[in-house]
């Protein structure tokens, strides 16, 4: 299953050495100790008509590679706010689309929905994920799927969570092939960029109760890029992610001992059903 989406790291950097630069999705998930919380996803695009003066590429900050200056507005037809609109058209019921922001050159478009439980959560993953014209919940294996487990006697519990970065990148598919096909505009790119090319997992935050996991985007000067030059920004790179932190539990669920949620099985724990849930994708 990995493989399905390995070709976005491969071909980000073909589209970096056009001039252009991926729109990089940032995505931040708050769990609460009863499994409830919400999930933001973050789409941040420099626009070249923001500026007076060419924005220098990220992955060349002493230009001194030959690499072109930042232009992605020309590739969005209509302009890059366009998005905006698309989003509000296509994004599910249960996703909320905020105002497009301005910050310098960057726009920021977000999306956000909450979930009442690790279940709700599941549901509404599996909808992204099935939104995709091309991808299925259903493609992905058991070793993919979140899990939540809640461990601990008392109401302070134990809570790990962890989802995979292929299912992520899955669970945005819909966005990234509708805004490709729908907006998209290559002109001088034509042949050269796919719909794998116009983004990439740049930023991921998971609080779980009082701990968190974070891999965030960051420029290395040692990276060493396919041409062999140093110097880089890197994204994600992790393929999972596993968050663990306290929380108290009140109420019903603190006479559990011990509580296991996956998206592949079902625990049956003092009598209460957690949950069950489905399998993998492909491209």
């Amino acid at each position: 299953m990995k493989k399905i989406l390995l070709v976005i790291i491969t071909l980000v950097s073909v589209f970096m050495l056009t001039a252009c630069w991926p729109a990089e999705v940032g995505v931040e998930t708050t769990f609460n100790a009863d499994g409830s919380g919400t999930r933001v996803f973050v789409i941040d695009i420099m626009d070249d008509t923001l500026s007076q003066t060419p924005i220098i590429n990220p992955d060349d900050p002493e230009q001194d590679e030959d690499k072109g200056p930042v232009v992605n507005d020309k590739h969005i037809k209509g302009g890059l706010s366009k998005i905006q609109d698309w989003l509000e058209a296509n994004a599910p019921d249960f996703m909320t689309v905020h105002p497009m922001t301005t910050d310098g050159v960057h726009r920021y478009f977000k999306m956000s929905f909450d979930f009442t439980s690790f279940e709700d959560f599941l549901a509404k993953y599996k909808q992204l994920v099935n939104l995709s014209p091309s991808i299925s919940w259903d493609d992905f294996d058991e070793t993919e799927l979140p899990t939540f487990k809640v461990e601990g006697s008392g109401s302070m519990k134990d809570i790990t969570f962890t989802e995979s970065k292929v299912l992520v990148e899955a669970s945005l598919d819909w966005a990234v092939e509708g805004i490709y096909k729908d907006l998209y505009d290559a002109q001088d790119l034509a042949g050269y960029v796919t719909k794998v090319d116009i983004w990439v997992l740049a930023n991921v935050k998971i609080q779980v109760g009082d701990g968190k996991f974070e891999e965030l985007r960051h420029y290395d000067p040692n990276g060493v890029e396919a041409d062999g030059k140093t110097g880089k920004v890197i994204f994600v790179e992790s393929e999972s992610f596993t968050a663990k932190g306290k929380g108290e539990i009140k109420s019903g669920m603190s006479t559990l001992a011990v509580v296991g949620i996956t998206a592949g099985s079902i625990l049956v724990v003092g009598g209460v059903l957690a949950f069950f849930m489905l399998k993998k994708r492909s491209v």
